[in-house]
C-alpha cells in the first residue's frame, strides 16, 4: 500500500481502500472514505508506515499514523 502512495498510482491505492475506510492523521484529523484518503494524500508527503492497520477482505479499513 505503502508503494501505491509513493508512486502516487491512485487508482490501485483506490482497490486497496475500503470504500469506508477510517483513516487517523498523524495530526489526529480523521478521514472517512476513500475519496477523503486519497485527496488528502494528493497534496501531503507519502506518510510512514502506521501504528495500527487493520484490514477486511484484504482492504484497509483501519488506518492511524504513526504520531511524530
Amino acid at each position: 500500500m505503502l508503494d501505491a502512495i509513493e508512486r502516487r498510482d491512485w487508482e490501485r491505492l483506490e482497490a486497496l481502500l475500503d470504500p469506508e475506510v477510517h483513516w487517523t492523521t498523524v495530526v489526529e484529523e480523521d478521514l472517512h472514505g476513500a475519496g477523503q484518503v486519497i485527496a488528502l494524500l494528493q497534496r501531503d508527503p507519502p506518510p510512514a508506515p502506521p501504528a495500527y492497520h487493520e484490514l477486511r477482505d484484504g482492504r484497509i479499513v483501519r488506518w492511524i499514523d504513526t504520531p511524530g
